[in-house]
């Protein structure tokens, strides 16, 4: 019977199936009817996949979950938008027999193992924007930000790999200068905490923008002006893009992951244009004693639409996260 795949970020959902051959196998990159659904158009998450189950008439035994939202159990609390549910509830909804729930970037990072383990992923979706020496022997780390900010790591165990999978866009914001620390006190009086993900984000960018002008604009308008040339979209582009060199390369130092970073995510692909004169890089190596251990780092950017979707469908074969499948 086939597998559904679903990726469940605050904005959007993506669902595809896939074909197990006679031997239970399948390719992780082999996705039927790709589909992306806007969550703020379903009620509930089981309403949207029975939508897409019955409109391609795919019968499920086994359900993959990746979801933008700490993972402890199996109530799922999606952090950016209205989805509340129980992973074991909606496997049976949909008339399947066992899941997988990770958390959205564990499946983002799955889709970038080829760096750790080689191989002939298909790769047209990623880029190089900085090489460095990078070591395969030492943990990936994959970040970005969308509607939130994911953070995963994967590290490397044999021919496989194990995943850190965390809530790291909720670490506590650090700004490194004037502009931002006035960013960090607007946030504070709104929200008492300030994460990272209030300012590396869509919404974060708007924040900024706003905190900066007092003008509200919708995030991908901002970018566009900033992608045009104006000043100020330019100054709060510069400041989110600086912000997640920071987030980066803290995540660097702890873990000591030197096999390279991975950004993804639906922001920074868009304002790729923008990257070399914002700051990032010299933000990302700016960490006074460090600085050396970070340069040597290699800077990857993921565009992959469906990198989700391929990580989630990677993690069943996974012998780490395949003990987690859970039987309804």
């Amino acid at each position: 019977m086939p597998r559904l795949v679903v990726d469940i970020g605050g904005t959007s959902v993506r669902i595809a199936h896939q074909r197990v051959d006679a031997a239970q196998t399948c390719d992780p990159a082999a996705l039927q009817d790709p589909e992306v659904l806007a969550c703020a158009d379903f009620a509930t998450a089981g309403d949207a996949l029975l939508h897409y189950c019955n409109q391609y008439k795919v019968d499920i035994e086994l359900l993959g979950l990746a979801v933008a939202g700490p993972v402890t159990g199996a109530a799922v609390d999606i952090t950016n938008n209205h989805w509340q549910f129980d992973a074991a509830a909606l496997t049976a909804a949909i008339g399947a027999r066992r899941y997988l729930l990770v958390n959205d970037f564990t499946a983002q990072a799955l889709a970038q193992r080829d760096l750790l383990q080689g191989g002939p992923l298909p790769q047209k979706h990623r880029q190089i924007l900085r090489g460095g020496d990078g070591d395969p022997l030492t943990p990936l780390l994959v970040i970005g930000p969308g509607t939130g900010l994911g953070v995963a790591a994967l590290v490397p165990a044999g021919e496989q790999v194990q995943i850190i999978e965390g809530e790291g866009g909720h670490v506590s914001y650090a700004p490194r200068n004037a502009a931002e620390q006035a960013v960090l006190a607007d946030l504070a009086a709104e929200f008492g905490h300030v994460s990272a993900e209030r300012i590396i984000s869509g919404p974060g960018l708007e924040a900024v923008y706003y905190s900066q002008t007092g003008e509200k604009r919708p995030a991908p308008d901002i970018g566009g002006l900033a992608l045009a040339g104006d000043a100020a979209a330019v100054a709060a582009v510069s400041l989110m893009l600086q912000s997640l060199a920071t987030v980066a390369a803290n995540a660097v130092l702890s873990l000591g992951a030197r096999a390279g970073v991975v950004i993804a995510g639906g922001i920074v692909p868009k304002l790729a244009g923008l990257l070399g004169d914002s700051g990032f890089f010299d933000r990302f190596d700016d960490h006074g004693r460090r600085r050396s251990y970070l340069e040597t780092v290699p800077i990857y950017l993921s565009s992959d639409p469906l990198g989700g979707l391929r990580g989630m469908a990677a993690g069943f074969d996974n012998p780490y996260l395949a003990q987690r499948i859970i039987h309804v």
